[in-house]
């Protein structure tokens, strides 16, 4: 049987992913962020970082909605271009901070980033278009969470988010791939071994 490179799973991921009907997404996100909110390691977080979801990620917006209304800080990554690295800003408002980037993924303007040290973040909540059994990821390729997370204090409990067609038995990993601590999908909690 011959292994899937990361390109294909990529390509087959995102054929499944982008063909989901608006519906399975929010019924599916609702499922799956019902499970999230409900963990202890979610619950003690006071400053909580999320993704901004767009082609049919799982919804990290009624995520941040909740963690508002919770009461808790919200803090998004910002995406620079030179040297492929994430900064994380604190938002306060989703309606009026972010805007639509030039690769159509929501960004924090420029005059709203609140750059914040990564000390101060309790959980960091990640995409992916796949994850493995043992909570490696597989992104677009660009690099940039997987320097962000290279870079990160070890104690800072990180989530993926998936739904559960995106789960691999074993993804393609590489010297600087770093492992989540969990995996949350519609079904089911995958943690670390």
């Amino acid at each position: 049987m011959q292994v899937e490179s990361k390109k294909e799973i990529r390509k087959r991921i995102l054929n499944i992913r982008n063909n989901m009907s608006e519906d399975l997404v929010d019924n599916l996100s609702e499922k799956t962020m019902s499970t999230l909110v409900k963990l202890p390691v979610f619950k003690r977080s006071n400053t909580v970082m999320l993704y901004l979801s767009f082609n049919n990620e799982v919804d990290s917006f009624r995520l941040i909605d909740y963690c508002f209304k919770e009461g808790k800080k919200v803090v998004v990554p910002y995406c620079i271009k030179e040297g492929t690295r994430i900064v994380p800003t604190e938002v306060r408002d989703i309606y009026r901070e972010l805007r639509k980037s030039s690769f159509g993924y929501m960004e924090p303007k420029k005059e709203f980033l609140r750059p914040i040290s990564t000390e101060e973040i309790d959980l960091i909540v990640i995409p992916g278009i796949a994850f493995d059994k043992r909570c490696y990821r597989i992104g677009f390729g660009a690099g940039y969470y997987d320097r962000f997370l290279g870079k990160l204090n070890f104690s800072i409990p990180t989530i993926g988010l998936a739904y559960d067609f995106q789960i691999l038995e074993k993804a393609p990993i590489q010297m600087f791939d770093v492992p989540l601590d969990f995996v949350i999908t519609e079904r089911r909690i995958i943690v670390r071994p």
